[in-house]
């Protein structure tokens, strides 16, 4: 699947992860590792949950598309 996102918006993504990875490398490598996990959930689910949303919220969204 081609991004959507423009080249500026991927090049600041990039930067502000190198950014993380400097500051903690293990942190940084923990999550790397958590997104191959649990790849199969979805990188746009992963992100919900990571933000503070909960699973039981995230299946009623998703119901409600559903309907």
């Amino acid at each position: 699947m081609a991004a959507i996102a423009s080249m500026e918006d991927l090049k600041e993504v990039q930067k502000d992860l190198n950014a993380l990875k400097k500051a903690d490398p293990k942190g940084y490598d923990k999550w790397v590792e958590l997104l191959k996990k649990h790849r199969m959930v979805g990188y746009k689910n992963i992100a919900k949950l990571a933000m503070g949303m909960t699973p039981e919220k995230l299946k009623e969204a998703k119901k409600g598309k559903e309907d």
